[in-house]
């Protein structure tokens, strides 16, 4: 079993071939590019998610709030109160109409949000 694991070893440490520059590229696509920071929880945040439409994102996290933000430009365009506790998870209905939340008040709270589509 030793020997397998050190030919297993050099094997994969004898590949690559690559160049600097494959490297580089390769590394830039597996980190990604900061696009937007959002900021107004005051405490952590647990849990993200995006609208079908990838035009919103709600949070949700130590502070009892969901909050709804604009995606393209972060700006906080709603919060929601309710829950006593810290919440746990939030999510989108697939007509993106609705939010729901769980919380470790031991409560699940279902948000409609479908006056955020109305022209104002």
């Amino acid at each position: 079993m030793r020997v397998l694991v050190v030919v297993l070893l050099v094997g994969i440490a004898g590949c690559g071939g690559s160049s600097p520059e494959q490297k580089a590229a390769a590394k830039k696509s597996v980190e990604g590019q900061e696009t937007l920071t959002l900021k107004g929880h005051s405490g952590s945040v647990l849990s993200v998610s995006f609208s079908p439409d990838g035009k919103r994102i709600v949070t949700g996290g130590d502070g009892s709030q969901v909050k709804v933000w604009d995606a393209q430009t972060g700006q906080e365009t709603l919060t929601l109160s309710g829950h006593s506790s810290y919440v746990l998870s939030v999510n989108f209905s697939p007509d993106g109409k609705r939010i729901v939340s769980g919380s470790a008040d031991k409560t699940v709270k279902v948000w409609d949000i479908s006056s955020l589509d109305t022209p104002k």
